[in-house]
């Protein structure tokens, strides 16, 4: 029976769920360069130790700082910080990862914030560039129709309505704002120093990008005015005085 249970606690390191390690849940948006920096930085980082599928268990929620507003039964309209099209490129990556596996949809995140980037904020060559013609297909369909507009209302609900800037990260249910900085810096770094993880083959120097470079990118994380402060938060703050 206990050779029973340890393969099974084996076999689920893959998706972190036999050891206590941390649920990190990243709330970001599409064309957030903040959330951009991260993605491609210190979490694509991470993604190159072997061993990360087995140090946490990392969501990401393509919504950040937009509203919704229901417009008919099970109908949903969205309106995004950086305009329609990064409503467009936050329901494509719902869409991208929920039809993935958990690594390719880690991939898939990586790969389409960086190619937003390099084509221009042309949400369709980056889908292009990121996955197969007939995932393509796929996604967009998913993103142009009644799944997309679904699959993005739940990603709506599971933000948090009290978040003031992207990337929000919240560990364990819980915002903490100097462990969002340590992850934001570097997050192989940050998982490798917990107890948890500390016999987790792949935790070593030479993996982790070079902390100077990635503390230079983030070294003001703590001043709200360097990511996507949640414009429309303070606009109802400042109705309400």
């Amino acid at each position: 029976m206990k050779m029973k249970i340890f393969l099974i606690c084996l076999v689920s390191l893959t998706i972190a769920n036999c050891l206590n390690v941390p649920n990190i849940e990243v709330f970001v948006e599409s064309l957030c360069p903040d959330c951009q920096d991260f993605i491609g930085g210190s979490f694509a980082n991470l993604v190159k130790n072997p061993s990360y599928t087995s140090m946490a268990k990392i969501t990401f929620y393509p919504y950040g700082n937009a509203k919704e507003k229901q417009i008919g039964q099970g109908k949903y309209e969205f309106t995004c910080q950086h305009g329609a099209n990064e409503c467009y490129g936050n329901v494509v990556e719902v869409c991208g990862v929920n039809k993935m596996s958990y690594e390719e949809g880690h991939q898939f995140m990586i790969c389409m914030e960086n190619s937003i980037r390099t084509f221009n904020k042309d949400i369709n060559k980056a889908l292009k560039n990121c996955v197969s013609d007939d995932l393509i297909n796929q996604i967009l369909e998913c993103a142009n129709g009644d799944e997309g507009n679904s699959l993005q209302h739940d990603v709506a609900q599971k933000t948090p309505a009290t978040h003031k800037y992207v990337p929000w990260i919240v560990v364990d249910g819980v915002h903490d704002e100097k462990i969002e900085g340590a992850i934001l810096d570097n997050l192989n770094e940050y998982l490798c120093g917990l107890e948890v993880n500390k016999s987790v083959p792949g935790c070593d120097k030479s993996l982790e990008m070079n902390t100077h470079f990635i503390k230079n990118i983030y070294k003001n994380y703590n001043s709200l005015t360097q990511r996507c402060p949640n414009t429309f938060l303070v606009e109802e703050m400042k109705f309400l005085e």
